[in-house]
């Protein structure tokens, strides 16, 4: 059973991550090699931080160290190919879900303390996925409506 005050987060984050899916679903392969700014990530660059950052955020907040994480981006970034992207934000967002949803309120709102020095209870980390999420939902959008000149015809919210 989910905690209860995860339910809404979750409602917001589980149409956020079927909307990428369907942006994901606009582009061609081509499309993810597409680098709108020099030195800044491409299409596929950025859809990749965005496949594991649910899984990423997830141990921060649950107090990995910076080696860690390194190792989980290592072993987690997935190959750059729409398929591949997909699957990984898939499953990187189950287990954010499955991690945080199943705690209990005490272990919800205890405080971890990152390796970067900022200290947030476990719903203020999931709160920050959230906003992270969207931010880059929203930078994927801008590039397919702004560099590519397609209208996706996603529905960013309810």
């Amino acid at each position: 059973m989910m905690n209860i005050y995860c339910v809404g987060v979750f409602k917001e984050l589980d149409l956020a991550v079927e909307s990428i899916v369907e942006l994901i679903n606009t582009l061609n392969e081509e499309d993810l090699a597409i680098r709108p700014t020099e030195r800044k990530w491409s299409i596929g660059e950025l859809l990749a931080h965005m496949s594991v950052l649910c899984k990423a955020d997830f141990l921060i907040g649950a107090g990995a160290s910076e080696e860690e994480l390194d190792l989980f981006y290592a072993e987690a970034e997935p190959a750059a190919n729409r398929k591949a992207i997909q699957e990984a934000l898939l499953k990187n967002y189950a287990d954010l879900k499955d991690g945080i949803g199943k705690l209990r309120d005490e272990e919800l709102l205890a405080e971890t303390t990152s390796f970067f020095g900022i200290a947030h209870s476990r719903y203020e980390w999931l709160l920050d996925t959230q906003a992270h999420l969207f931010h880059h939902r929203g930078q994927l959008h801008a590039m397919i409506v702004h560099l590519l000149k397609r209208e996706p015809n996603v529905p960013l919210f309810e």
